[in-house]
């Protein structure tokens, strides 16, 4: 089967295959037009706003931090972006930015020493008070399939004086997400939400059931010496099978900033055995510690702060917002009790009541950073996805297991 794209309501689906120079070849050539328009972007709406000498000055901090973490991306990965950047007619190193974006922008907050008084006044509070993240994942005892359900928005505001005076970030993503199918000639096949030139992965599920969604959760002491976190959940979704593997995969790696990890594991073929120790967990992490947080009542929730006591002390002093506070709070109303089937999970990412206290908008599960919503049902193979373009989009019901190859694995065993 040959590289293809498809028209849906609010994104593109796009199937690659092959190996890593050529299906990010594939990449590249079948959204040419919309990488170009990300790096067009990304450099004229965003780096050279204030001008030509201060925008030079900013590209090569950008470059710098990338450039940090560079040595610690597999060269699988890097030569599936040299793949990508070559189709789009773009160069490398715009493709190394889009995918090390969240952690270059991490990178800028600790040169808070160089940058103040503009990083702590007008770009760390802006940023880190709107991170807006949420999911959950309902395992199969509370569910009335018997398989978990694991849901997430994916929100991302990059919105201040300084960097994002216009939220071009927000505006873009939520315009052009792509959700891709690929079956890569090593490993396992698997599915991605995510952007046109986007080798990274932030919201994905596998062939074997596994499915994971990252949300940040900032500490004040990272490191860009490390792989970016959406390239190690690239690897993640192409290589781990397993609750087990995916968090051996996690304690193992280089890290380079604070994430909190949700992930969901189903059976969806003949041969699965059963889960021990639940179907979901989430695994909250910086560059030194990690912690692992199981099911409570058959559900687990996440924010954008840490949960485990072994975490707390990280995030002392003002690191831990409240707008994540309440949205934890109200996951909480709403998986408090009984069963609940995809409609169930679809309403509460589209909720916006406030829990007792709440003061803003940010404080909804559903806000103004809201890129997409996804709902993933590892057991079927099957992923909801809604973009937040406009108001009236609804959820799109994707039937993956033909794409993933799974029917016919589970024939053949």
């Amino acid at each position: 089967m040959t590289a293809r794209l498809q028209a849906h309501d609010g994104f593109l689906l796009v199937e690659l295959e092959g190996g890593p120079y050529e299906r990010g070849r594939q990449h590249g050539t079948l959204l040419r037009p919309q990488v170009r328009l990300f790096r067009d972007r990304l450099y004229g709406d965003l780096v050279f706003k204030r001008g030509k000498s201060l925008g030079a000055v900013f590209t090569g901090v950008l470059y710098g931090i990338a450039a940090r973490m560079h040595p610690y991306i597999p060269r699988e990965l890097r030569e599936e972006m040299r793949g990508v950047a070559d189709g789009a007619g773009v160069s490398y190193r715009d493709v190394l930015l889009f995918n090390t974006f969240d952690d270059v922008m991490h990178g800028l907050i600790q040169l808070n020493p160089v940058l103040t008084p503009i990083m702590n006044h007008r770009f760390v509070a802006p940023i880190l008070g709107r991170l807006a993240c949420s999911s959950f994942v309902v395992g199969g005892s509370r569910t009335v399939s018997g398989g978990p359900l694991h849901g997430r928005n994916m929100d991302y505001y990059l919105s201040d004086g300084f960097v994002d005076p216009d939220a071009v970030v927000p505006g873009i993503l939520r315009g052009h997400v792509v959700v891709f199918v690929v079956r890569p000639s090593r490993g396992r096949p698997f599915v991605s939400v995510s952007w046109p030139g986007y080798v990274g992965v932030v919201t994905g599920m596998n062939r074997d059931g596994l499915s994971l969604a990252c949300l940040t959760s900032t500490v004040p002491r990272e490191t860009t010496n490390g792989i970016p976190l959406p390239l190690l959940y690239r690897l993640m979704a192409q290589y781990s099978g397993s609750l087990d593997e995916a968090e051996w995969l996690v304690r193992g790696a280089r890290r380079t900033i604070g994430n909190n990890l949700t992930l969901a594991c189903g059976s969806p073929t003949a041969d699965a055995r059963p889960r021990q120790g639940g179907d979901g967990r989430l695994l909250e992490f910086t560059s030194e510690r990690v912690a692992q947080v199981r099911p409570r009542e058959g559900v687990v929730l996440a924010t954008n702060h840490f949960q485990h006591p072994a975490m707390l002390d990280l995030q002392v002093g003002g690191w831990v917002f409240p707008n994540s506070v309440q949205r934890l709070a109200r996951l909480a109303e709403l998986f408090a009790a009984g069963r609940f089937d995809l409609a169930n999970a679809q309403a509460a990412l589209a909720d916006t009541c406030q829990v007792a206290g709440a003061e803003s908008e940010w404080d909804c599960l559903q806000n103004p950073g809201t890129i997409y919503s996804t709902v993933a049902d590892p057991a079927r193979l099957a992923l909801s996805v809604r973009t937040h373009d406009r108001p009236d989009r609804a959820f799109v019901e994707l039937d993956l297991a033909d794409r993933l190859g799974a029917r016919g694995a589970a024939a053949a065993a």
